[in-house]
């Protein structure tokens, strides 16, 4: 298109020529920088080509014109040529008459006469040639310049919008309310708009299809963050950003949302009315049934199977002067539900740490603590005194960085139903997030009820969240912190119980040395008992007494070990999947391979007590074990006949090619429009070549056996029966109704084949064959030549149908094959799918009665369950003790520690990967004694402080010791370390600050049975400060009387404490040997007395420090002592 650019006294008019139909639309004038009307040009005198443009301007209006005005064009089209042009023309869109012989006047005149409504499709062509190159009036003098048009507002139309895309939820939501006539946002939209307004602290992932997908603002942050594609969709005339991913990888990037960007995700789900059938998009609601956050992840692929997912709630109460917390953790997964009091804040910072969850909700509605606030829940925040709430410091209450943090506002607690329940079905109406009813403290029950409020928030389907509660989360179990031994966080790193401080991995922690679980349940509890030792001594016996059995009997302990290992499975996750209805038939077969291990189990342990020859002890042991096992075979017997391994199997391998298919689908995505909607497709009914492989009926097979059959059906029999046997998942000889079903299919199918053999004698072909093809349904198939609408020859006497029965009529040919429709084949056709239908819907009836009876003996399940966990555990520590030579020890009341050659199995494991011996040591310490130890460094001053402090977390989780003798252990309540120095920038606090805190704690909080371990106290400041703090510390831990090993380079505390003549204090040092090379042998075996060399120069020199400043350190370390010696 060619542009022209004209002007006549000041005016200006840019325009396309009129050789493209577009010009219309770039046509635009100004005058002195005025905007001029479009539809006239102004000018004392017209040339020809300033009348075209009136003329074609006017033309393509729909104002009604003044007389003058109108008798002005007049006179200019007068002049111009009525005849045909073959020069440029423009064709004019409005008037309606299409004129032939008029003249040019009464074709204007006509135009401008006709009403808008009707100007609509008809055109009028003006040739620019055919226009005068001046316009007169009827006195033969130029017409005067007419004044300016006022042309009507016209509106714009929303296909044409260039305005700038929204792309923030509240700008969308603000311009929906106020464009409503201009903006109209589809339904989709809308839906995203309202739920981004319900979240507004979520990512929302909208489920189309196929995808989840992400809109306007949170788009391109989600592009951003999991490195996927950004587009753009046209919605109510606006460009709105949009990403999203095939729902197949939505736990690929939830884990990347939730536990690496520490993001709440909410996922809007699509939902159809169960009578809808398939493909009926106009059916579909979508809502979000479940916001995740990194506590309330339930059966996800990515979370670690072996250790627990909690989320621990936190509320303050107060009474009279004191402040109590309250504790409630729950793992959503496994419905491990604990519930603890703590006495104050230290305590519960501790508990926090032991428990180690993943996510905390802080009562907003008693604890002030919005400094740190992290996640925001504003469910319902009710009007609060102040002065009530407890101003709490984040940092110091969660020392781990990586918990995510919620501060949520619970509603108040319901009233307690007036009248009893009186079916499942109205205990779910009821408000089933209501705190349990049982003996709980009062802050223990607010504490409960603020958790499950939240959990009320994330769980938003009504089943799961119902389910939840009523079948699990109702029932707490209260533990008193005085039946475990407290470890308070320093010690859990310092220890290294959980994972190494260094590397921040399992690797070379307690848990990874003795771990031998074979079961993941096994392992759970593995690292809750290394994290919460036992102080009841008979709990402690009960379990040394199965170790020591296990241990004694290899045999049984092998054959024990596999049958867990083979069939124990994960029986808490999987209750917890079904309660929450996110179950599949698998989830019921592991049920019953579970119950079949425990029935193997315990007959093992009967079959031990029986026929071999066992102790008195170790009979009362089995026989003490069996009497805990639920009889649960009646449940496994009715799951393993209802269900159907066989089509299991058959359905498992077909999703694996629909895997496969879906991966080679989402690889081409990113270049291809059309696979994007095969992805879409898979999610939303449409059919694919997995799910034609998965219909009842085959869309290829003809007849012929099944892979999967009846069982109670004759295989012979199958030859005469068309397409393939209806796979059961239920086995029909479960079920009377389901069985009276199979045999109306199969008689149905029957009738198909013969049906299917008419057609082929009446058209004389084995070509003709009956099927079901997707996208036609039912029809007859033939390959090659046509079939004639009805058969051309007489049927034969074995024919049982009728030529009406076999008319047929086209539905669709290729190359080489035509399908027809029949009415006969069509009609039976639909019975097969309507009992095909009734089938699947029996089974499904079956599948959730199935569901129930489980569920109706979840309690003994768990109960069975926790007992192979605990068996699982003590084989694993009895299959360690025969590794390790570990020994068993004696766990007292007394306050007495008496080891023999002790040692550190995470030290002696890596002494071992290079070819070295670990040097054992003993201890005897008494009636609250303590032992000052010194000696160089690298001397293992520290890591015998370490062995006697795991020694006893050891003993007291139940598990034998490595020791050469026999030990005896005094119980201890608490054990406190203060070991290691660093400094913590983000506290703002020195390493001397640190280590001051650290014994602050262990001085206002040891008892006389606790167990202290101080490794080098003061050393972070002066030498006379130090000595002087280390001094006064430990004056104070032998007041205590509690058991203190107390690990120090200053020599001279053991002269101040000589000089005090204390009892029970006792000094130890370790040595090293000076070789015939001149070199240093560390001899780290213990032996009475003081060493006062540290040795360090020697240490620096094995650093390789340079020479030259190791000369200058030992010349300097000669002149500081010739100084001290000189003073």
């Amino acid at each position: 298109m060619s542009k022209m650019r004209l002007s006549a006294h000041g005016a200006t008019a840019t325009f396309a020529t009129p050789n493209s139909h577009a010009w219309r639309r770039s046509t635009s004038y100004s005058r002195d920088s005025t905007p001029l009307p479009s539809q006239f040009v102004h000018a004392s005198s017209c040339t020809r080509m300033e009348a075209w443009i009136r003329c074609t301007a006017l033309a393509t209006s729909n104002l009604a014109l003044p007389a003058d005005k109108t008798r002005y064009l007049s006179a200019a089209i007068r002049h111009a040529q009525c005849r045909p042009s073959n020069t440029r023309t423009s064709s004019l869109t409005r008037p309606n008459v299409r004129y032939a012989s008029q003249s040019c006047a009464d074709r204007q005149e006509a135009a401008l006469n006709t009403s808008p409504s009707t100007r609509t499709k008809r055109r009028t062509t003006v040739a620019y040639d055919s226009l005068a190159s001046s316009v007169l009036g009827e006195d033969g003098q130029p017409l005067p310049a007419l004044a300016a048009l006022t042309p009507a507002v016209r509106k714009r139309s929303r296909s044409k919008s260039r305005t700038k895309p929204y792309t923030d939820a509240a700008t969308c939501a603000e311009a929906s309310a106020q464009e409503t006539e201009s903006i109209r946002w589809p339904p989709l939209a809308q839906s995203v708009l309202d739920d981004m307004a319900r979240f507004p602290s979520t990512i929302l992932l909208t489920r189309v299809g196929g995808f989840y997908e992400s809109y306007f603002s949170q788009a391109p942050q989600l592009a951003s963050m999991l490195g996927i594609k950004l587009a753009n969709r046209r919605w109510g005339g606006q460009d709105v950003p949009m990403a999203g991913f095939p729902v197949f990888q939505l736990e690929k990037y939830l884990k990347i949302l939730v536990l690496d960007k520490r993001l709440l995700v909410a996922i809007s789900e699509e939902f159809r009315p169960k009578d809808d059938k398939v493909g009926n998009a106009t059916e579909i609601t979508r809502r979000v049934n479940r916001v995740v956050s990194p506590g309330t992840l339930i059966d996800e692929k990515f979370l670690d199977p072996f250790v627990n997912n909690f989320i621990v709630a936190v509320s303050v109460m107060h009474e009279q002067d004191k402040v109590r917390y309250g504790l409630a953790w729950l793992d959503v997964g496994t419905a491990d539900f604990n519930t603890a009091v703590c006495e104050d804040f230290k305590t519960l910072r501790d508990e926090i740490a032991r428990i180690g969850p993943k996510e905390i909700v802080i009562d907003a509605g008693t604890i002030d603590a919005s400094e740190a606030q992290e996640g925001v829940v504003q469910q319902v925040i009710a009007e609060r005194v102040q002065e009530k709430r407890i101003k709490l410091d984040i940092r110091e209450l969660v020392t781990d960085s990586s918990i995510y943090i919620s501060h949520f506002h619970p509603p108040p607690p319901s009233p307690p139903a007036t009248k009893p329940v009186e079916t499942h079905q109205e205990s779910a109406a009821q408000d089933t997030f209501a705190p349990p009813t049982s003996s709980l403290d009062a802050v223990e029950t607010a504490t409960v009820h603020a958790l499950l409020s939240y959990l009320r928030t994330r769980l938003l389907d009504h089943e799961t969240a119902s389910t939840l509660t009523s079948l699990s989360l109702s029932r707490p179990l209260h533990q008193p912190l005085d039946s475990i031994m407290q470890i308070d966080a320093h010690t859990l790193c310092a220890l290294e119980i959980r994972s190494t401080g260094r590397q921040g991995s399992t690797r070379g922690s307690l848990f990874s040395v003795l771990r031998r679980t074979v079961t993941r349940g096994g392992t759970r509890l593995l690292q809750q008992w290394l994290c919460n030792p036992s102080t009841s001594i008979s709990t402690i016996n009960a379990r040394f007494d199965v170790v020591e059995l296990f241990l004694r009997r290899k045999a049984l302990r092998e054959d024990a070990r596999s049958i867990l290992r083979s069939g124990a499975g994960d029986v808490s996750r999987v209750l917890q999947k079904l309660m929450t209805r996110r179950n599949d038939e698998q989830d019921l077969l592991e049920v019953r391979d579970a119950i079949g291990a425990m029935d193997r189990l315990k007959r093992l342990m009967q079959s031990e007590v029986e026929f071999m020859a066992c102790e008195e002890k170790e009979r009362q042991t089995l026989e003490n074990l069996v009497s805990k096992f639920h009889d649960l075979t009646d449940l496994a017997s009715r799951l393993g006949d209802a269900i159907d391994e066989r089509v299991i199997a058959l359905r498992l391998e077909r999703q694996e090619t629909l895997a496969a298919e879906v991966q080679d689908i989402a690889a081409a995505s990113s270049a291809s429009d059309g696979s994007r909607a095969q992805i879409r497709n898979l999610g939303s009914g449409t059919p694919t070549r997995a799910a034609a492989a998965s219909k009842g009926v085959s869309a290829a097979k003809r007849g012929g056996n099944s892979s999967v059959a009846a069982d109670h059906v004759d295989p012979d029999d199958s030859c005469s029966l068309w397409g393939d046997d209806f796979e059961h998942l239920i086995r029909p000889a479960s079920s009377k109704a389901l069985a009276s079903l199979t045999r109306s299919h199969r008689a149905l199918r029957r009738t198909a084949r013969r049906l299917e053999l008419d057609f082929q004698q009446a058209y004389a072909s084995d070509n003709v064959t009956l099927r079901y093809v997707l996208g036609q349904g039912y029809v007859v198939h033939s390959r090659g030549k046509a079939l004639a609408s009805t058969p051309n020859v007489a049927l034969p006497s074995t024919c049982t149908s009728s030529m009406e029965d076999l008319s047929v009529h086209i539905a669709g040919k290729n190359r080489s094959t035509h399908t027809y429709y029949c009415a006969t084949w069509t009609a039976l056709g639909s019975r097969l799918d309507r009992l095909c239908k009734e089938m699947q819907a029996l089974e499904s009836i079956e599948l959730e009665a199935l569901r129930q009876h489980v569920l109706e003996q979840a309690a003994q399940l768990r109960t069975n369950a926790r007992l192979l966990d605990q068996i699982d555990v003590l084989s694993s520590f009895s299959q360690a003790s025969e590794e390790y030579h570990l020994v068993r020890p004696i766990v007292d009341d007394s306050t007495d520690i008496d080891v023999a050659g002790a040692r550190h199995l995470s030290v002696e494991m890596g002494l071992l990967e290079r070819g070295r011996l670990f040097t054992p040591n003993s201890l005897n310490l008494s009636d609250g004694g303590v032992h000052i130890i010194t000696g160089p460094n690298m001397g293992g001053k520290s890591t015998f402080l370490r062995s006697i402090a795991l020694l006893t977390i050891l003993a007291q989780c139940g598990c034998f010791v490595p020791c050469s003798h026999p030990s005896r252990l005094g119980l201890v309540d608490r054990i406190f370390t203060r070991i290691g120095a660093q400094d913590d920038v983000f506290r703002d606090r020195s390493t001397f600050m640190v280590e001051m805190c650290e014994v602050g704690e262990i001085l206002n909080r040891a008892t006389h049975r606790s167990l202290v371990i101080a490794d080098e106290i003061g050393r972070g400041t002066s030498n006379l400060t130090g000595i002087a703090v280390g001094f006064a510390t430990l004056e104070c831990l032998w007041q205590r009387r509690c058991r203190t090993l107390f690990a120090t380079h200053f020599y001279e505390i053991c002269d101040l404490v000589k000089d005090q003549a204390w009892p029970r204090v006792e000094f130890w040092s370790t040595d090293v040997h000076h070789t015939t090379h001149g070199s240093l042998v560390y001899q780290h075996e213990l032996k009475k007395g003081v060493n006062t060399n540290s040795y360090g120069l020697q240490v620096a020199r094995l650093a390789n420090l340079p020479e030259h400043t190791l000369e200058l350190a030992s010349t300097t370390l000669a002149k500081l002592k010739a100084r001290t010696r000189g003073a």
